[in-house]
């Protein structure tokens, strides 16, 4: 009827919630209060209720469908494939009206409705006007003369239909009254005629019409009867539909607990077998601890040098040096022992020079050159003995991603660019179990090690890290961005690692049972190892390729389309449910632990090969 209200069925992506609650929420509040529509969303399907049906039955009683169009709206296969195609189907039935609200730029003009009505004025992105509120005042009047010229046709029809109703009235009413006199006309001939003849043909004509309102029964119950066993065929059908739906998510739910199972059962079977291991570990320190005691008595080498080979470590880093057996029950490789310099200075005014050795590799990974060289560091103390070395990373230019025919590149490194990168002060090491505790009071990981990494942070956990820091040591500590980590970790080279064309697990902790380019097969050892156990870079820090992925500050972007170009983190749009993880881990293959390599992930992700090194100063 002309005074009920329109039904208007809003058609949206969740990820456009807010945009879409303003439209609702404000802008179309006084249609609402005017009582000319009532609005449906999905967000109005009570719990309990089947959902795609609420959507479907409530887009097809729908007598306006606003379609609130974004990228995210165009990328939804229900959104796109479901409801759009439906609301155009009813719009070209002309049972509804289809208006399109453009809210942000995306590429609706190559769509099926890009010849329907659009809002605002001239396809304009409500996101793009300077005024937002002007271009949802636009949307909001550009509905209104919709609702209003839909009311006043259904209010022209309705009038014409009651003049319709009336006359056909007035000629039912003049049909039956000349029929009445033409009856009682005939019926008094006949009974001049003939009265008996008369009410033989009465009777007749009564036989007659009885009959045929018996067939217009008979024929109203078997149209009702078909319509009967159309809707018990359709309930049976859909009944059936429903009983394979809840068959198959019983057969998933028990895959999924089967598959739950085997997992808890493989995890307390390798916990079980990591016990026994160090269970042999302890013993053998405790053996290499009284062999190194007595080599010390007999030998007279110094209490630093014995605790090293007890690998107990020393100068502040802990760094465990011990022999293979330390690690684990099978044979192994040590990796290369790195002498460690120490530094004196306290703060980024009060810098120590320190020496740098590196090395440079060929193809097949063997090492052709030591470079030597020389940086500048400072080391903030954390209390009871635990400290934090701190390097400072020289201001400069670079050319950040990958390029096109690099091994193991993804698209998302590219496209390259040159990046300008302001001083700043990066950790010597990925940041360790010790300090980690020393800051925050507890250690999460789960290869326990004083010097080891600390893992099983999330992103969050690294940023909250960085805030007590700050507070203990009174200067501004945060985690690097992207393009500060690539700067960092090439130091000035630019093949896929610093150390050359491939690497090796003579040089870095990461998946051995995989190659890169020339290089060769190596040692997997399945857990983290201390930190510095590996040459540095030419900045000075190590484990910039492998041992733990290191979170930055930025969210994640599918390439470096529109990336600032200063250092700077990018922090804006992308997928802001993750964020970036670069340098690999010893759980993944070399390619991951390129120079330009990246991951992306929730903020609040943990898993054992997550870790994190901080910076300060710089963008």
């Amino acid at each position: 009827m002309a005074g009920e209200a329109l039904d208007v069925f809003i058609s949206y992506s969740h990820r456009d919630e807010g945009l879409k609650d303003e439209l609702v929420n404000y802008h179309l509040k006084l249609l609402q209060r005017e009582g000319k529509i009532n609005t449906w969303q999905d967000r109005d399907i009570e719990a309990g209720a089947l959902w795609d049906e609420e959507i479907r039955n409530n887009l097809d009683k729908a007598d306006i469908i606003l379609m609130l169009v974004t990228r995210h709206f165009l990328a939804s296969d229900y959104c796109y494939g479901k409801e759009m195609m439906r609301a155009i189907e009813r719009h070209e039935q002309g049972a509804v009206r289809v208006i399109s609200v453009i809210l942000s730029p995306c590429s609706w003009q190559y769509t099926p409705f890009q010849k329907l009505q659009v809002l605002p004025k001239d396809g304009n992105p409500v996101t793009l006007w300077d005024n937002r509120e002007a271009a949802f005042v636009d949307v909001e009047l550009g509905i209104r003369r919709v609702v209003d010229s839909i009311i006043t046709e259904r209010q022209a029809a309705e009038a014409a239909s009651i003049q319709a109703a009336e006359l056909q009235r007035q000629q039912a009413a003049a049909r039956l009254k000349q029929e009445r006199q033409e009856q009682e006309r005939r019926a008094e001939a006949r009974r001049q005629q003939e009265q008996a003849e008369a009410q033989k043909l009465e009777q007749e004509r009564l036989k007659q019409e009885r009959q045929a309102q018996e067939r217009r029964a008979a024929e109203r119950r078997q149209q009702e009867e078909a319509k009967r066993l159309k809707h018990e065929a359709e309930a049976e059908r859909q009944r059936q539909q429903k009983l394979e739906a809840q068959r198959q998510e019983q057969e998933r739910q028990q895959r999924e607990a089967a598959e739950r199972l085997r997992k808890q059962q493989a995890e307390a079977e390798r916990q079980e077998r990591e016990r026994q291991q160090l269970l042999v570990i302890e013993r053998q320190r405790q053996r290499d601890v009284a062999a190194a005691r007595r080599q010390q008595g007999q030998t007279g080498i110094g209490r630093r040098r014995a605790i090293q080979i007890a690998g107990l470590g020393g100068g502040g880093l802990m760094l465990a040096l011990a022999t293979t057996s330390l690690f684990s029950e099978r044979p192994q490789r040590d990796p290369e022992t790195v002498e460690l310099p120490t530094i004196s200075g306290s703060s980024p005014d009060d810098l120590s020079a320190v020496e740098v050795q590196t090395v440079k590799v060929d193809n097949t990974g063997t090492i052709t050159e030591r470079p030597q060289g020389q940086v500048n560091a400072f080391r903030e103390d954390l209390g009871n003995g635990i400290s934090l070395d701190m390097v400072e990373i020289p201001a400069g230019e670079f050319v950040m991603g990958s390029p096109s025919e690099e091994e193991g590149r993804w698209n998302s490194e590219g496209p390259q660019r040159t990046v300008s990168v302001p001083r700043f002060f990066m950790g010597r090491f990925q940041v360790t179990q010790a300090q980690y505790e020393a800051v925050m009071g507890e250690n999460p990981a789960r290869f326990q090690g004083a010097n080891r990494p600390v893992e099983r942070v999330s992103w969050n956990d690294a940023v909250a890290f960085c805030e007590k820091l700050s507070q203990m040591a009174g200067r501004t500590y945060r985690l690097p961005s992207e393009a500060e980590w690539e700067y960092a970790c090439r130091a000035g080279t630019i093949t896929p690692f610093h150390f050359g064309p491939t690497i090796t697990t003579d040089l870095a902790n990461y998946n051995g049972n995989g190659t890169y380019g020339a290089g060769p097969k190596g040692e997997y050892r399945e857990e983290t190892t201390d930190v510095g156990s590996f040459p540095a870079n030419a900045f000075g820090l190590h484990d910039m390729h492998g041992n733990v992925w290191e979170w930055c500050q930025d969210v994640w972007h599918d390439n470096y389309e529109g990336a600032p170009t200063d250092g700077s983190a990018w922090v804006d749009g992308g997928d802001q449910e993750r964020k970036v993880l670069r340098g690999g881990s010893w759980g993944y293959n070399p390619g991951y632990c390129r120079s330009a390599g990246r991951y992306g992930s929730a903020p609040d992700f943990i898993f054992d090969f997550v870790g994190f090194r901080v910076v300060c100063g710089g963008a």
